[in-house]
């Protein structure tokens, strides 16, 4: 069974019996800053890469939390997710720079844990399922160079893992999590037998429960 199938079943068995049992739902947004990469870029294509950048952006959307008492509840969310990486040789040459921005719509399905009172922490973790929005790659060191459109050589649908934990006071909250892909992002007609490209991002969000 493929990863892919693996996660979307967890999903499934997250979610639907969560919404069954809820005793509250609560729905809430929230945004901030992303730090991506894809940290084995350079065994992935015929280069000599070995600098490499997080790419810096922006994650934005909303949640819905359904709880099930004693601090649990089941959270699915949506947020656009701007991921990709830089890369460069050493000497930083115009030739040898390359950039990646792909943009998804990322929709984990998280467990989460509630503990405290008046400054409350909470702890989280669970699959997401992230779908490719747009993908562009560009080299060469001008900013205003031009990029290609390359949707059609990654894989349309991520599988990915998400681990994190935050802090909340009244309806306001803080949180970081770390995602980490586990499919590969490269189409198989492009890599049918390389190595496997997996993204990996920093999220530091903040946001407001309604």
């Amino acid at each position: 069974m493929s990863v892919r199938a693996i996660v979307v079943m967890v999903c499934l068995v997250t979610i639907l019996p969560g919404v069954g049992a809820a005793q509250s739902i609560g729905v809430g947004v929230k945004g901030g800053v992303s730090l991506a990469d894809v940290p084995n870029f350079a065994d992935g294509v015929d280069a000599a890469s070995d600098v490499l950048d997080r790419r810096i952006g922006y994650a934005v959307g909303g949640f819905v939390a359904l709880g099930l008492g004693n601090g649990f509840s089941i959270q699915p969310e949506a947020l656009y997710t701007q991921k990709g990486m830089g890369a460069s040789a050493p000497g930083g040459t115009a030739s040898t720079e390359f950039e990646l921005k792909a943009d998804y719509v990322d929709v984990p399905l998280l467990a989460r844990f509630t503990f405290g009172k008046g400054l409350r922490g909470y702890v989280f973790a669970g699959p997401s399922l992230n779908f490719l929005i747009s993908a562009k790659a560009k080299s060469g060191s001008s900013e205003d160079g031009p990029e290609t459109d390359v949707s059609e050589d990654m894989e349309s649908f991520e599988a990915a893992l998400v681990l994190g934990g935050g802090i909340e006071v009244g309806p306001l909250l803080v949180e970081a999590r770390w995602s980490e892909g586990l499919t590969n992002i490269l189409a198989d007609a492009v890599s049918p037998a390389g190595p496997e490209l997996k993204t990996r991002t920093l999220l530091v969000l903040g946001g407001i429960r309604f």
